[in-house]
């Protein structure tokens, strides 16, 4: 994300590789989104008063709104699904791969939004056929990332979030290939864990694997956390979240250590899938699973950020992805297993165990979203786990208005959110 002012005409198109960026001048406001739009830009627009703002953080809504003549309202249903609202009324995302452009004229400000072509729409038509030829395309690609990350920091060190899976053990291998200081850290819940997992990859490399336990009550209080930084409350996304916000408001990763995940591995490989009796129902699985993460904020930087972290994805990189939407299904997908063409290419780097271990989503590894449900339904009997998200959203929403935008005790936030949830 980029703030600077305006010099010129901004580009009106955009790439998968752009990065979200504001740019402004004194009669007039740009703004353009990647394709991918991992981080959000705002809008709310008084349309009848001729009053816009752009903003990149939901929760400043509170105090933007009033100053444009619009009250602070909560959604009262939920957001419709792969859309552009939010859970406030009045405010929206701008839209993925698009360009805004606000003008202010003689009698308020105007607005004008340009979309550029949607590059998804071009990928339905894989050309790798080789599940092997097209592991070892992706591996490249995801290799790339990790040395555009370390290039020109020789000093610095990195660590990674490893569940002893395929896809952080690809990154954890890499980095090491790398030649860089890296550290290996599993997370455990009281739950379960996959401790023996990851140091069945860690011995394998010569890295030593930190195990990091979360207790329960650790992995609560990251819910408004989570809420907080992804600025929405979709169950399973914030799930999702848990447990790295957890790891991102701890101690045991020092601050100063690059962190590299597997995160977006499942969503471009077919890591979790439906059955499907034709290729073209995969590729729209696939598809369809990389274009709701335009909507949910889960690969965004700002969570990481809001804890001083630098995190990087190096599978969520649009290089990456191009060569997992480049590949065929039936590379992907064989004998009912996963990430198949993965698995074949890290074959030739690390023992089968390790390369055909059978796949554990990120928010059910250590038993994560199992207990944080049981922990809900014992807080709230009978109360939505939605709902409870909402509340918290509403929650946060309220410090915001009194001005405490970060400086709040989540344990009393998650507190509070339960009483008025079950209320």
């Amino acid at each position: 994300m980029s703030v600077q002012p305006a010099n010129g005409d901004a580009p009106t198109g955009t790439t998968g590789s752009d990065t979200a960026r504001i740019v402004v001048d004194e009669d007039r406001v740009v703004v353009r989104t990647s394709a991918l739009n991992e981080d959000a830009i705002y809008l709310a627009f008084n349309r009848s008063q001729g009053k816009l703002a752009f903003f990149t953080d939901l929760f400043l809504a509170p105090l933007i709104l009033p100053a444009l003549g619009l009250p602070v309202e909560v959604r009262p249903e939920r957001p419709q699904p792969r859309s552009d609202e939010t859970a406030l009324l009045h405010v929206s995302r701008v839209p993925f791969g698009a360009v805004q452009e606000g003008r202010r004229l003689r009698d308020g400000w105007t607005l004008r939004t340009t979309l550029a072509d949607d590059p998804l729409r071009r990928l339905r038509r894989p050309r790798l056929t080789d599940a092997l030829e097209a592991g070892e395309a992706q591996v490249s690609a995801v290799q790339a990332q990790i040395r555009a990350v370390a290039r020109n920091r020789p000093l610095d060190r990195f660590a990674t979030l490893l569940s002893g899976g395929i896809d952080s053990g690809t990154v954890t291998l890499l980095a090491a290939s790398e030649g860089l200081a890296v550290t290996p850290y599993s997370a455990g819940t009281p739950w379960g864990d996959e401790f023996d997992d990851a140091a069945e990859l860690g011995d394998h490399l010569g890295l030593s694997v930190r195990r990091i336990e979360l207790s329960e009550e650790r992995i609560m209080a990251a819910v408004p956390q989570a809420i907080r930084g992804l600025g929405v409350t979709e169950p399973e996304v914030v799930e999702v979240a848990l447990t790295a916000t957890a790891l991102y408001d701890g101690t045991e990763i020092p601050r100063d250590e690059v962190l590299l995940t597997g995160y977006g591995s499942d969503l471009i490989n077919a890591g979790i899938y439906r059955p499907f009796s034709a290729p073209e129902e995969l590729i729209d699985q696939t598809i369809a699973a990389i274009h709701q993460t335009r909507f949910t904020n889960e690969l965004s930087s700002r969570l990481p950020l809001a804890h001083g972290r630098e995190v990087h994805h190096p599978f969520w990189a649009w290089p990456v992805i191009q060569v997992a939407l480049d590949t065929a299904p039936d590379c992907k997908v064989r004998g009912g297993r996963e990430k198949f063409h993965l698995r074949q290419a890290m074959s030739r780097r690390v023992s089968h165990d390790i390369a055909w271990r059978r796949k554990i989503a990120v928010h059910h590894g250590g038993g994560l979203q199992r207990g944080v449900v049981k922990r809900l339904e014992t807080d709230a009997p009978g109360v939505d786990r939605a709902a409870i998200y909402l509340a918290c959203f509403r929650e946060l929403l309220n410090l915001a208005q009194e001005g405490s935008i970060d400086d709040w005790d989540p344990r009393q936030v998650y507190e509070r959110s339960i009483a008025n949830a079950r209320r």
